[in-house]
């Protein structure tokens, strides 16, 4: 593998319908550098936070506040966990702590 490669190394993905019934897709894949977010909420593709790491993992669920998701990147040996909830402004560190 190249020492900075221009192509997604992984990638995983998130989807959900809102109560208008709208899907909505997140992919994020890493150059092996930088987890890169692309949304779709309908409109097409736009690239939204990028987080310094090689691997990702992602979940969603919605409660009565609204769609919650948590991405779990790993970079350098140490897994840190961002956080977007509703109300809250972009993404947030979690408290995810790895044994």
């Amino acid at each position: 593998m190249a020492d900075n490669p221009s192509f997604p190394v992984s990638t995983c993905a998130i989807s959900w319908f809102d109560s208008n019934h709208a899907l909505h897709i997140r992919v994020y894949s890493s150059d092996n550098y930088t987890i890169t977010e692309r949304c779709n909420d309908g409109n097409g593709w736009v690239t939204g936070a990028s987080f310094p790491g090689q691997q990702a993992s992602a979940i969603t669920w919605a409660d009565s506040a609204g769609q919650h998701i948590r991405l779990y990147v790993t970079g350098n040996d140490l897994t840190t966990e961002y956080c977007s909830d509703p109300g809250s402004s972009g993404w947030t560190k979690g408290q995810y702590t790895q044994p």
